[in-house]
């Protein structure tokens, strides 16, 4: 236990990286144990004390141990062994890594480790990977477009911004902090904007600090003209809070909605702070219950009066001509880490650095809300006065967030559905199984194909809300050759049932529900099939239940007015 403490007090030194003796004894220690959970745990620490360094030598005895611990049962010790074997420039390890990369049949987690491994040795043998990975639906798309950051090549900024429309929330932000880490990228994004290819919302108040932090003269040309001035004089500060009081007054903020508010939080503010658990760690965590008006508008539209040092943003730029914009966590001799907008860890090596220079304004933008509509600014601000978490409602910049075919993010689950190919699938039970949408549809469309194998019957929300623990509203039954059924839950509990003229049978079928305003259609193979009026916006959920029984969903869209 003494070898294991002195071990980690070894590698929890700046200057590890440094210090080939350090390296020398930890593999000699290594050949010595037998232990995989300990070898695992050494590995590891060796591999995050070497993080965005390259070119490191191979310490003394390193090829016989990685040849042993290469063959170790334990598949944790294996993967570490071949990341180091990456850092310290192994031939065959880099290999190996691009052909797991390259295989889509892998694992995604094996290709996921392949992928950072990769990334963090700027490996030019993985760039084709990594921009077709980007161009497809799946797990690894978002990290190999944030991987993309780290090359200098004339496709990537074309395929990005082509790409743009397609991507989810998550996706969207790395897609931007890898367009803005290069000249030729934030313009190949302003053209977008212009072309109407990218929405002009995307361009927020901290996106257009990271373009005026490039320094390029067409580019704050650019922002001149159609953005306005990054930072406005402290003379005009006043008389902005002034007339932004005329129309956020208390009363006017308490008739806003929350949920839409929520969507533009997390457009606009999530990317650095946290709310109720959701969101990112550059600024200070919210904790909700904002009610003093004259509190956010003082510090959102001046938030240069008191800059704390933790938020000062610096600019790096490399050699190669990336530049990074965020928070200094580490700056040691041989490198700095960065954390960006995007909440990643980006870490340099002193010799790729060209310039460091620290900004002097907070990571807190001024034109956060002053782009803003002012139904916008109210919603945004009922938001932060919430005091528990609301929905979130899907807008035209959220809707990729409803599914994205590979997994269940934004969904809540019960039960052991799958995703593959964009299809989701479970087998029921005696038991419901369920997949409720955390994503609430105002005006829009929902669509999807189901189909149901065996003795099962689905049930679809179509309308409504729980009230006192019960759900009153609407739904629609199917399943097998029984014909379908609309169902209403009644304030008094007591459901109704109309028998539509159709049956789910053996094959698919395709549902949409559209809303507009109160009114309320509902579609089957595009007949109408239901008509109403509703008050309440649809949070989607599916609930499933038979013996032998699957249900299968595919095409699970939204698209909103």
């Amino acid at each position: 236990m003494k070898r294991i403490l002195a071990l980690s007090a070894l590698l929890s030194f700046s200057a590890f990286a440094q210090d080939s003796s350090r390296l020398d004894m930890l593999v000699t220690t290594l050949g010595k144990m037998e232990n995989p959970t300990v070898q695992a745990s050494l590995l590891k620490g060796m591999k995050d004390s070497l993080s965005g360094l390259r070119g490191v030598a191979a310490p003394k005895g390193w090829d016989e141990l990685a040849a042993k611990l290469a063959k170790s049962p334990d598949e944790t010790v294996r993967a570490r062994v071949q990341e180091l074997s990456v850092i310290f420039g192994g031939g065959a390890a880099m290999d190996e890594m691009r052909a797991k990369l390259a295989d889509s049949s892998a694992p995604v987690e094996a290709r996921r480790q392949a992928l950072d491994s990769l990334v963090a040795q700027k490996d030019a043998g993985a760039l084709d990977s990594l921009l077709k990975i980007s161009a497809e639906a799946g797990p690894l798309r978002e990290p190999a477009l944030r991987g993309l950051a780290g090359f200098s090549d004339p496709r990537i900024a074309p395929l990005v911004t082509g790409q743009f429309a397609k991507l989810d929330t998550a996706e969207r932000r790395a897609a931007l902090q890898t367009l803005l880490a290069r000249i030729d990228g934030a313009k190949a994004f302003l053209a977008a904007v212009d072309a109407g290819t990218i929405a002009k919302g995307e361009l927020t108040a901290p996106i257009a600090r990271q373009l005026d932090g490039l320094k390029d003269s067409d580019i704050s040309a650019w922002l001149a003209k159609k953005w306005g001035a990054v930072s406005a004089p402290n003379e005009d500060k006043q008389k902005l809070i002034a007339k932004f009081k005329e129309f956020t007054s208390p009363a006017a903020i308490a008739r806003a909605d929350a949920n839409r508010g929520r969507a533009i939080f997390a457009q606009s503010c999530a990317v650095c702070h946290t709310m109720f658990g959701t969101g990112g760690h550059i600024g200070p965590e919210l904790t909700g219950g904002y009610g003093d008006v004259d509190y956010l508008l003082n510090n959102i539209l001046d938030p240069n009066a008191l800059i704390g040092k933790d938020y000062q943003q610096t600019f790096v730029k490399t050699k190669d001509g990336q530049t990074v914009a965020g928070i200094v966590t580490q700056d040691t001799d041989s490198a700095i880490t960065i954390k960006s907008l995007a909440g990643e860890l980006i870490t340099l090596q002193k010799t790729d650095v060209a310039s460091t220079e620290i900004s002097p304004l907070s990571m807190m933008p001024e034109g956060l809300i002053t782009t803003m509509d002012e139904e916008s600014v109210r919603d945004l601000f009922h938001y932060l006065a919430q005091k528990q978490q609301v929905p979130m409602l899907l807008m035209a910049g959220n809707a990729n967030d409803f599914f994205s075919g590979s997994d269940f993010r934004n969904w809540r689950v019960s039960g052991a559905w799958k995703t593959a190919a964009g299809e989701a699938s479970v087998s029921g039970g005696a038991k419901p199984v369920s997949i409720k949408s955390e994503l609430l549809l105002g005006d829009g469309t929902l669509s999807f194909s189901l189909k149901v194998s065996g003795p099962g019957g689905a049930e679809l929300v179509i309308d409504g809300e729980r009230k006192s623990g019960r759900f009153i509203g609407t739904s629609l039954s199917a399943g097998g050759p029984s014909a379908m059924n609309i169902w209403t839950y009644r304030d008094d509990g007591t459901p109704e049932s109309r028998v539509l003229p159709t049956s789910l049978g053996e094959g698919w079928k395709t549902v949409s529900i559209e809303r507009a305003g109160e009114a309320l259609k509902v579609r089957i193979d595009g007949v109408i099939v239901h008509e109403s009026t509703t008050r309440t916006r649809l949070m989607p959920a599916i609930h499933f239940i038979g013996e032998s029984a699957e249900l299968r969903i595919k095409d699970l869209r939204v698209s909103v007015k």
